[in-house]
């Protein structure tokens, strides 16, 4: 798994990936607190595990800058022959992508099945 992170991080630029997933533990990580406030344990649970994926990933990409690793950074991405070379050179991008959209995308699924329940029961 750290591996498909760490190219991840590579691919998409680590100051990005930092700035992103530091802005979304701390966005979550209040609504943790909220939860954990209101007696909502399960829901404060749920929405923690969201925050530790985003510290782990930003933390493999600080990790990597202290190292001086280099990143390519989302500009070549705008360019096609940058993508066609990364498609090649990385054939499992795409499958590896969606494995860590899924880990990420499980706990907010959780949570909308829990909204659509309560919804119901009104």
């Amino acid at each position: 798994m750290i591996g498909i992170i760490r190219e991840h991080n590579i691919l998409t630029g680590y100051r990005f990936v930092i700035a992103e997933y530091a802005i979304v533990a701390a966005l979550f990580g209040a609504l943790v607190a909220y939860y954990l406030a209101v007696g909502r344990f399960l829901d404060a649970l749920t929405w923690l595990g969201v925050v530790v994926n985003c510290v782990l990933i930003a933390a493999v990409a600080v990790s990597a800058v202290r190292k001086g690793g280099v990143d390519f950074g989302t500009l070549p991405l705008r360019h096609r022959e940058f993508r066609d070379r990364v498609g090649r050179e990385h054939p499992h991008l795409l499958g590896r992508t969606l494995v860590l959209i899924t880990i990420t995308c499980v706990p907010f699924l959780l949570a909308l099945v829990a909204l659509v329940e309560r919804l119901r029961r009104v």
